[in-house]
């Protein structure tokens, strides 16, 4: 009897152990929200705009973290505006806002849930403003420091 009561146990152990394991290995696949990333938004970020006049208009930002501080640097070369620091970048949430004055430009997203491979953001959909008008835009990365 109690030989069987041991094989018994063994058998439940061999089952039970591997299959323990693999959920912990497996989990993060079947749960990607269950470890914590730190998300990221430097890189460059482009979008494009149409105001009727002269067609298409390209925006970049190219987003810098530097002692846990965000820095853009914005680009329209349409408009030929190269190299604007932004006054500051913040995010809140999923909110962003870059704060541009010395060219009265100001940009205020929302990160979209869409996700990278790395599980790093791809988009934000937000409004454009510049010198009083306002246009939605979305901005996609382009490139990853």
């Amino acid at each position: 009897m109690q030989k069987t009561i041991m094989k018994i146990i063994h058998v439940i152990l061999l089952i039970i152990v591997p299959v323990v394991t693999l959920s912990g290995l497996f989990s993060s696949y079947f749960n990607p929200g269950s470890q914590a990333q730190e998300t990221s938004l430097a890189g460059e970020w482009r979008g494009t705009f149409n105001i009727n006049i002269g067609g298409d208009r390209e925006i970049i930002f190219t987003l810098t973290e530097e002692a846990g501080t965000l820095k853009a640097v914005f680009d329209s070369p349409t408009e030929a505006i190269m190299a604007v620091s932004a006054e500051s970048v913040t995010v809140t949430g999923n909110n962003v806002r870059i704060l541009i004055p010395r060219i009265q430009g100001e940009y205020f997203g929302t990160i979209h849930p869409d996700r990278a491979p790395d599980g790093q953001p791809v988009r934000i959909d937000g409004d454009w403003s510049h010198a009083g008008e306002f246009m939605p835009i979305t901005i996609n990365r382009t490139l990853t420091p």
